[in-house]
């Protein structure tokens, strides 16, 4: 079975993503490493990006698409999506959400540069960038697909980093996972941890 991973900016979605390749061989597919490098194309920051594909949805289009597509042709892989969307576009799959508090993502954002595409002069610079960001993400997702983004009925883990250490979140999303696995029933409404 598959694993969406999506969340706040800034919560660890990647981190986490790589934790549970190491441990568990899972196979990355990440939407926003796409995105950062069509913005380092662009020669655009990623909140650019997130503007331009308000007006034009062809990178929209093919992330989705694609996402679904995998999805399917790879149904019996261990592959986890690191994307905004995958919640919704692959099929199958254990659905979290990582949420965090807006400092403690800028100081991470900070502490983990992703070149001048993302790149601030100080935490409270990221923060209301990626405050924004998110903003924009939000109302683009929500003008594109008609889904509320935030809304954590739509996943079955909805996990707060903000205390935790990437270890401990990849410990609890995967002892959830396992118990979704035996038992849906569970997980058909969210759990908040």
């Amino acid at each position: 079975m598959h694993i969406s991973i999506t969340g706040k900016l800034g919560s660890g979605k990647s981190t986490v993503c790589h934790l549970i390749h190491d441990r568990y061989g899972y196979e990355i597919f990440s939407t926003g490493a796409i995105q950062r490098e069509v913005a380092r194309e662009k020669g655009i920051s990623t909140l650019e990006l997130n503007r331009l594909m308000k007006i034009d949805h062809t990178l929209d289009d093919v992330i989705d698409a694609t996402t679904t597509r995998i999805s399917r042709e790879r149904k019996d892989d261990r592959i986890i999506f690191d994307s905004r969307m995958a919640w919704h576009f692959a099929e199958n799959t254990f659905k979290i959400f990582l949420t965090v508090d807006p400092t403690v993502a800028a100081e991470r954002v900070m502490a983990a540069p992703r070149g001048e595409v993302e790149s601030y002069a100080s935490v409270e610079e990221a923060r209301d960038m990626l405050i924004q960001r998110s903003q924009v993400e939000q109302k683009r997702f929500l003008e594109l697909y008609g889904m509320d983004y935030y809304d954590y009925n739509n996943y079955n883990l909805v996990l707060d980093s903000t205390s935790r250490t990437p270890e401990e979140m990849v410990d609890q999303i995967w002892s959830a996972f396992t118990d979704y696995q035996t038992d849906p029933v569970r997980y058909a409404h969210v759990e908040l941890l």
